[in-house]
């Protein structure tokens, strides 16, 4: 059995799912299959829908979409606190996303709290004390922060 005459349409319906991925359609429609269910109910569940958040969060991250991104980083954020397994590394997430849309104030605090209780120490996906020291810093000294 030849299947080489579906090589081209299978391929054109894999950059078709991945550019709907890409699009508010298809990001509303992942954020909410994973915040359908109720936090706290199934655990196995939250696992998954905190895990799934946090991967459309760094896709968007990725897209330059900071709004959107920023967006899904406090719903999960908000959803499971740090009860979630990527709390921390969400936390400094959204410090970026505050940078990038020009929220200094709000990202200074987060690098702050987060090198003050040594976040690092939860999660290696965070940076050391000391780069989230020098970032909040220079974010401090740039932007005149109090």
């Amino acid at each position: 059995m030849d299947l080489s005459g579906l090589k081209w349409p299978l391929i054109i319906l894999v950059i078709v799912a991945v550019g709907w991925l890409g699009s508010s359609g298809g990001v509303n429609y992942m954020v909410n299959n994973f915040t359908k269910a109720t936090p706290g109910a199934d655990a196995q569940r939250d696992k998954v829908d905190e895990a799934g958040l946090t991967r459309v969060a760094g896709y968007l991250m990725m897209l330059l979409r900071w709004e959107r991104s920023k967006d899904v980083l406090e719903t999960v954020i908000n959803r499971y606190g740090n009860n979630g397994a990527n709390y921390w590394y969400n936390m400094y997430r959204l410090a970026k996303c505050y940078e990038k849309l020009g929220r200094y104030q709000e990202a200074y605090n987060i690098l702050r709290d987060l090198a003050q209780i040594n976040a690092h120490q939860y999660d290696d996906r965070v940076p050391e004390f000391d780069n989230l020291n020098l970032r909040a810093n220079k974010l401090k000294e740039v932007h005149n922060l109090q």
